[in-house]
């Protein structure tokens, strides 16, 4: 039996730790169907504006990906993501005080968001730098923390609206997030990485201060031009943001949002969706059951079918975005518990499989240069899109009576999504050759 060395064990390390992190601080996130349903009677108002604040958050957690990238280059990874850890689970902690969806808004779907962002986004970069082999399926890996998290948490919180209402149960989640803190505090940075692209500066520093200074007149190098590292550094870090002209991230950019603009209408209408369709309120969770084991699923086994080379990534993403159009249109038609349930089940497994390959892509396809910027970026086009799903929600359900029409827009997303994954590679093979 093969030795595992240390840097195979620093690797499995960093998957655990992503896997903690994705459970708590993104499954958090997913709650937000329950929670969705319980603000309307909580603070009386309509659909729409109970909508708002669990929308919102995605789209501020996306709003700052450029801003997680600069934070992350000056002060790592880990830094980031302790501060991160730490916001949410205040913010979330605040929920409970709230006695307006206002409040809510402002603490679950912008300081919560902020906080989600700063833990989570860089997470694929850092997996990156411990995953030069089977990238897709550590992130598959990871991201099966949020289905687990999810699995877990949707039980707790179904249990804890019924006993202790929507603001208790904000004041409980805020608590099992706070464990999140301690993977943070434990997210370390490959040496050679560290000295390549001066991801962890905070650990370089630390390292350096802790040699003696005997030993540093001794064996230290000439002292370097500082302002010209500096200009060096400063040209760096604005090169870095060309990435954003890159017809191929822009496209690569449009999917990735495409993609979370589709779980995130997706997540916060399904219970209601399902009481319209015939699922008893008893049955809810088990719906949840079924989606978040079907995600589970494709997390950690759909990755391994381009890691083994049966599809890209981009036509399994193609594929899976062009099925996730027919399961949409088939939930129109559908009705009663049982088939809910196997919408529930291609539901998860799809989009299990599209966030493992989708993170991947950027990593695959774009430079390494620009990774500490470009991958937590890559949602960049949410916000903006974002916008419209509350309206949307509102005037299908409240005004026209039926999500029918939100799933035809949904159905024109997916199939946008799939011909823009094909054509990507032809793209890529112009830029190559416009650069020689």
């Amino acid at each position: 039996m093969k030795k595992l060395s240390q840097d195979d064990i620093n690797s499995l390390i960093a998957g655990l730790l992503s896997f903690v992190l994705y459970g708590l601080m993104m499954s958090t996130s997913r709650l937000a169907s329950l929670l969705f349903v319980d603000a309307i009677t909580r603070y009386n108002i309509d659909r729409e504006r109970a909508s708002f604040p669990f929308l919102l958050c995605y789209t501020t957690r996306s709003a700052i990906g450029p801003l997680v990238g600069i934070l992350v280059k000056k002060f790592g990874i880990r830094a980031v993501a302790i501060s991160g850890c730490l916001l949410s689970s205040f913010a979330v902690g605040g929920c409970f005080f709230a006695e307006d969806i206002v409040t809510v808004a402002i603490l679950w779907g912008v300081l919560y968001a902020i906080g989600f962002g700063l833990g989570t986004l860089s997470v694929p970069h850092y997996l990156s730098l411990h995953f030069s082999k089977h990238l897709d399926k550590a992130n598959g890996f990871a991201y099966a923390g949020d289905s687990v998290g999810y699995f877990l948490l949707s039980f707790i919180t179904e249990h804890s609206l019924v006993m202790y209402g929507l603001s208790g149960t904000f004041l409980i989640i805020s608590c099992m997030m706070l464990h999140s803190v301690a993977a943070a505090f434990l997210i370390k940075i490959p040496k050679e990485s560290c000295h390549k692209t001066g991801l962890d500066s905070s650990t370089e520093k630390g390292e350096s201060q802790e040699i003696p200074s005997h030993l540093k007149e001794v064996s230290s190098p000439p002292a370097p031009n500082y302002s010209t590292v500096e200009t060096a550094q400063q040209k760096s870090e604005i090169n870095t943001f060309r990435v954003f002209l890159d017809p191929v991230y822009i496209l690569i950019v449009i999917i990735q949002c495409t993609m979370l603009y589709n779980h995130s209408t997706t997540y916060t209408i399904l219970i209601d969706v399902s009481r319209d369709h015939g699922v008893s309120v008893d049955h809810e969770v088990y719906l949840f059951l079924v989606v978040s084991v079907a995600d589970l699923f494709g997390r950690l086994f759909l990755g391994s079918i381009t890691d083994a080379g049966y599809l890209t990534k981009l036509n399994f993403s193609a594929l899976s975005f062009a099925s996730l159009g027919l399961l949409y249109a088939s939930i129109i038609w559908i009705k009663g518990s049982a088939m809910m349930m196997v919408f529930g089940f291609f539901f998860g497994l799809l989009l299990g499989g599209l966030h493992t390959v989708n993170v991947g892509i950027v990593s695959f396809y774009i430079d390494k240069e620009y990774h500490s910027i470009a991958v937590p970026s890559r949602l960049i086009l949410y916000p903006p899109a974002s916008f419209t799903q509350a309206p949307l929600i509102g005037y299908f359900r409240d005004t026209l009576r039926s999500y029918d029409g939100l799933f035809y827009t949904l159905i024109g997303i997916c199939c946008m999504s799939s011909l823009i994954c094909l054509l990507i590679p032809h793209i890529v093979v112009w830029r190559k050759r416009r650069t020689r």
